[in-house]
């Protein structure tokens, strides 16, 4: 969202634009995936409760606190395609059971009848995506490579929290049988140690605060270049599940973020500006 401030306006803006997502709405759900909005809309200065919040953008609150959307395929297109834009893996077991009201619609025979067609729908190669879905040995190893290189923390147990997919398949017997089998395969004899900076929610959103101050490029693949050790920290399902929601958690438009990919960077700095620091 633009600015840092939120207003009762901004808030019925943002609850409709999330419904037509087909994101979950119900009080559950947004506290997960939007806690900075949910917060606002129950303050006392705004709506005081997310029921009232969700009543003045004109929904039914009795159907979104069950957890009910109403489903087109349109928007599960539409949904597909954001979660594809911000690097989801769409076949992962951790994307399906994150994003299962979008799934079970999908598959729903009313729609799509299954996960491929819906996959398709959306002009996505269903083919080519489980292909690098696919943990091959090398595959393995280059991961394993890329994240000792950004000093992360190769132990099983973190490794199981953060990236589990990589792990399942690095114990798989076709592949290693073991984590340990995958270290020494990748010439990672020693169990990287945690690296010094230990991130939390709030020093991922100071972090890209200070990237827009300076008028710093916050794409996915600009920041990937730039600070590699932030983003797999943001997209971490321990912290914000993805790029765009630990961006708009710093207060910060990622519509207007991607726009931006490859052009001069003085906008954003003074869209940064006056940042409030509202974390969550």
């Amino acid at each position: 969202m633009p600015g840092n401030k939120w207003t009762q306006e901004r808030i019925i803006e943002e609850i409709r634009r999330l419904y037509a997502q087909g994101v979950d709405l119900s009080p559950t759900g947004i506290r997960k995936t939007h806690g900075a909005l949910f917060s606002s809309a129950r303050s006392q200065s705004h709506y005081g409760s997310w029921r009232a919040a969700v009543h003045a953008a004109g929904l039914d609150y009795s159907s979104i606190k069950r957890g009910e959307q109403i489903w087109s395929k349109e928007r599960i297109v539409r949904a597909i395609r954001r979660h594809h834009e911000e690097g989801a893996d769409l076949l992962s077991v951790e994307f399906k059971r994150a994003n299962r009201q979008l799934y079970s619609a999908a598959c729903a025979k009313r729609y799509f009848g299954s996960w491929r067609r819906a996959v398709e729908a959306a002009g996505l190669d269903y083919d080519r995506i489980r292909g690098q879905h696919f943990w091959s040995r090398e595959k393995i190893i280059a991961q394993i490579r890329d994240l000792h290189a950004e000093g992360r923390s190769l132990s099983w147990s973190a490794i199981n929290r953060d990236y589990p997919g990589l792990y399942r398949a690095a114990r798989r017997k076709e592949n290693f049988g073991s984590w340990r089998a995958a270290l020494r395969a990748a010439d990672v004899e020693q169990v990287a140690t945690p690296p010094t900076k230990q991130w939390t929610r709030r020093r991922i959103i100071e972090e890209i605060q200070a990237m827009a101050k300076d008028g710093r490029d916050l794409s996915q693949k600009a920041v990937m270049v730039a600070n590699g050790a932030l983003l797999s920290a943001a997209k971490s399902t321990r912290y914000f599940g993805t790029w765009r929601k630990a961006v708009e958690a710093a207060g910060i438009d990622y519509e207007t973020v991607r726009r931006r990919r490859g052009r001069p960077a003085g906008g954003a700095k003074r869209r940064a500006r006056g940042l409030s620091g509202e974390s969550e």
